[in-house]
């Protein structure tokens, strides 16, 4: 049986991941703070051992004790746009890194598991494979790309398999109030209007819950150590989406679409091929768009 570690479990995507592993009888191991809020893993929460991050070594001497064979780093200081370009921020997250590949060669993992981002390859106007050249644009990117090369060395020299995962466009039950769904939500909830761009951007949205059985499957397979996208198969526009919520919300709510201005060289298609994982796991089976959207939707009008 598989026994995993993750990092940012109580976060959106770390939480769903953990949810999927469990309900699929793989033993997890929740990396987090003492004063973390779990509320994203309450129902699962007993599932869970959890060691706190808090007391340097009394955690690396937990995690030690635990033997696990993979690692899923989805922790990550700086996620918010408002903190993409802090250096200082951006940077932390180098030094704890390291201290989780030490721990996993002092534990003999077989897998280390990367969550990247789209962002690296800069601007994208496109589907693009994982040969798109990279360009970071900001400190989150760059520093997502330093540690790319800080995760590729140290597997290969300790034969540890690491696979690296470029995350397009998500959404889903549980994300911050903030995010464009549930933020929106918040807004249609009474009458009244909003003011937007065009809306024009063509985006690959993939559900939360099929990202989360895409990492079942690489956990599961023997996949190669290499960059991955990880995207939806099926684009939309950002007005069809916001339009799609709207009319499910509150059909009386006014959108402006055109009022706004794209922001400088604003990517217009942003979409990843998948080709390459989806020949290490096999096809991936998508949650139909409306079926996804509906049950992400009900979950932030019962919350």
């Amino acid at each position: 049986m598989h026994k995993v570690l993750i990092t940012g479990i109580t976060g959106f995507l770390g939480s769903h991941i953990a949810e999927n592993l469990i309900a699929n009888n793989i033993q997890v191991i929740g990396l987090k703070r003492k004063d973390s809020d779990i509320w994203r893993c309450q129902e699962f929460k007993d599932k869970i051992h959890w060691v706190d991050i808090d007391d340097k070594g009394l955690f690396k001497n937990q995690l030690l004790a635990c033997s696990f064979d993979s690692i899923i780093h989805a922790a990550w200081i700086g996620v918010e746009s408002n903190e993409r370009n802090n250096w200082i921020e951006q940077t932390k997250n180098i030094p704890f890194l390291v201290t989780l590949l030490d721990i996993g060669k002092e534990v003999g993992i077989s897998k280390f598991i990367f969550l990247g981002s789209q962002a690296e390859y800069g601007e994208i106007n496109g589907k693009v494979t994982e040969s798109y050249a990279a360009e970071a644009l900001n400190a989150y990117a760059s520093v997502k790309l330093a540690c790319l090369e800080l995760v590729k060395s140290y597997c290969e020299i300790n034969q540890i398999e690491w696979i690296w995962l470029r995350l397009f466009s998500l959404f889903g039950e549980k994300e911050n109030e903030n995010w464009l769904i549930p933020s929106l939500i918040q807004s249609m909830k009474i009458d009244g209007q909003k003011d937007f761009t065009a809306g024009n951007q063509k985006y690959a949205y993939l559900y939360v819950k099929d990202f989360a059985m895409i990492i079942y499957k690489i956990i599961m397979a023997s996949v190669q150590s290499g960059i991955y996208n990880i995207s939806s198969n099926e684009i939309r526009t950002i007005k069809a989406l916001i339009e799609d919520i709207k009319n499910y919300i509150n059909p009386d709510y006014i959108l402006n679409f055109g009022v706004l201005e794209y922001r400088a060289n604003q990517s217009m298609h942003i979409e990843g091929d998948i080709a390459k994982i989806t020949a290490q796991i096999g096809e991936i089976e998508f949650t139909d768009y409306s079926i996804a959207l509906k049950q992400t939707l009900n979950y932030y009008l019962k919350k």
